[in-house]
């Protein structure tokens, strides 16, 4: 077999620069054409996301997987994972075997300009800015003034908060309310690595289930104990300021019965502030600061807001401290530079945008109330731009040229909110197909 001689990323460049010949086939023959290429995927899971294929004259939507070899797909553990199962093409250097689905062999057709491309590309610095390239629509917002686009953006924002309300509210009817945003508050402590494991923590040790006397240390104990991240001091060496809380943990942990549930948690990657450990402690915290009867302390926090945008984020945001040495660690092994609160204002400020506004607009839209809902429309536009994520990224780039207008565009969470909306409702809903799409000048 011909060795290939490039990187796995150079191939992803090559698909994302559409480099393949006009007249391209797969393996069995049949013709293949991308409508779009789909998002460059920089977690795990497939390569692209939400592409559009037509294969055979047969247009699929789903993901695409790009490799050297065909046989990788077995090697890198494809085949066993479901992140994998809706792929619909395969595009490798070379077919050496591969998978049950269409399969596209770039070495015989590439354009020619693919070698002018691995001349001036630097794949290791390929920029960000190509991966996702401008869509058809990147006209009508440039010709739309920022502060008119700011508006648009902000109703789009206050449209997603309300719906992600409603989402609540549905989840509450099943659940109750107080158990439904204790999972809403849990999922977004996990961010995108660790969301589902956090999620099931809540539902099985819910709230109806936590005995209402339980103490911060006590439920330190269960929540560590049940989600397995309790150490084992007999194969790892703990911080000395965490012998004492690492002792009575376990200690309360076999006197509650329990067993772990066997959890998957991802462990690596994150930043030492967003480790898996200071979140569920930071999330544990939390609870405590509720007292555990989250419905009440939202209602609580209108109350002492007083009709005051200001201070009912006030409510929300001041950071959650935790006495003991939790504030100095990254984890049970590893300390921190210099102490500092397990949820700071950067994190409270998302769960507010996705849990604690939202819950409160959709609850007075229920009851009728406009008081209570002008007080947090107010409060959720007054939230000052959050934190990029890969989703708002994703959107920059395609709506905005040059993408450093978001400076300009994007002042307020509630825009960023609202551009994320109008992203996921159009281009990710029609798979990108910029054809479809009515924000598109045809």
């Amino acid at each position: 077999m011909e060795k290939c001689p490039f990187s796995e990323r150079f191939l992803q460049i090559i698909w994302n620069e559409r480099l393949i010949m006009p007249q391209s086939k797969c393996t069995d023959g049949r013709g293949v054409h991308a409508l779009s290429v789909g998002l460059w995927n920089r977690l795990a899971g497939p390569d692209f996301q939400d592409a559009a294929v037509v294969i055979g004259g047969e247009l699929r939507r789903g993901d695409v997987e790009v490799h050297r070899y065909a046989s990788e797909w077995f090697s890198h553990g494809h085949s066993q994972d479901r992140r994998y199962e809706n792929t619909v093409l395969h595009v490798v250097w070379q077919d050496d075997g591969g998978p049950p689905i269409p399969t596209l062999e770039l070495q015989d057709q590439l354009q020619p300009s693919w070698g002018r491309l691995f001349q001036e590309v630097e794949t290791a610095f390929y920029p960000y800015a190509r991966e996702v390239p401008p869509g058809a629509c990147a006209m009508r917002w440039a010709l739309t003034e920022d502060a008119h686009l700011r508006e648009i953006l902000s109703s789009a924002g206050v449209s997603r908060m309300l719906r992600r309300g409603q989402r609540l509210l549905q989840l509450a009817a099943r659940v109750g309310g107080d158990q439904a945003i204790y999972e809403q508050v849990f999922e977004g402590l996990g961010y995108a690595a660790n969301r589902e494991p956090f999620r099931q923590l809540a539902q099985i040790l819910s709230l109806e289930g936590l005995e209402e006397s339980a103490e911060m240390p006590q439920l330190l104990a269960l929540f560590f104990g049940t989600a397995g991240l309790l150490p084992d001091t007999t194969q790892v060496e703990i911080l000395p300021e965490m012998a004492d809380f690492v002792a009575m943990a376990w200690r309360e942990w076999w006197l509650s019965g329990r067993s772990a549930m066997g959890l998957t948690w991802n462990l690596s990657g994150s930043r030492p502030l967003n480790s898996v450990e200071r979140r569920l402690a930071g999330g544990v915290a939390w609870l405590m600061h509720c007292g555990k009867k989250p419905v009440q302390w939202l209602q609580d926090c209108v109350m002492r807001a007083g009709g005051v945008p200001r201070q009912l984020l006030r409510e929300f945001l001041a950071p959650l401290r935790l006495a003991g040495p939790w504030e100095g660690v990254r984890d049970f092994e590893n300390r921190l530079p210099r102490p500092i609160a397990l949820l700071g204002r950067e994190r409270l400020t998302d769960l507010t945008l996705n849990t604690f506004l939202p819950y409160l607009a959709a609850q007075a839209e229920v009851e009728n109330n406009s008081d209570t809902l002008a007080l947090v429309r107010s409060a959720w536009e007054m939230l000052p731009r959050g934190q990029e994520n890969h989703l708002l990224k994703d959107a920059v780039r395609r709506f905005l040229s040059p993408p450093s207008r978001a400076h300009e565009v994007l002042r307020t969470a509630s825009q960023q909110q609202g551009m994320m909306d109008i992203f996921q409702n159009f281009c990710l809903a029609l798979d990108h197909a910029c054809y479809e799409c009515p924000f598109v000048i045809k």
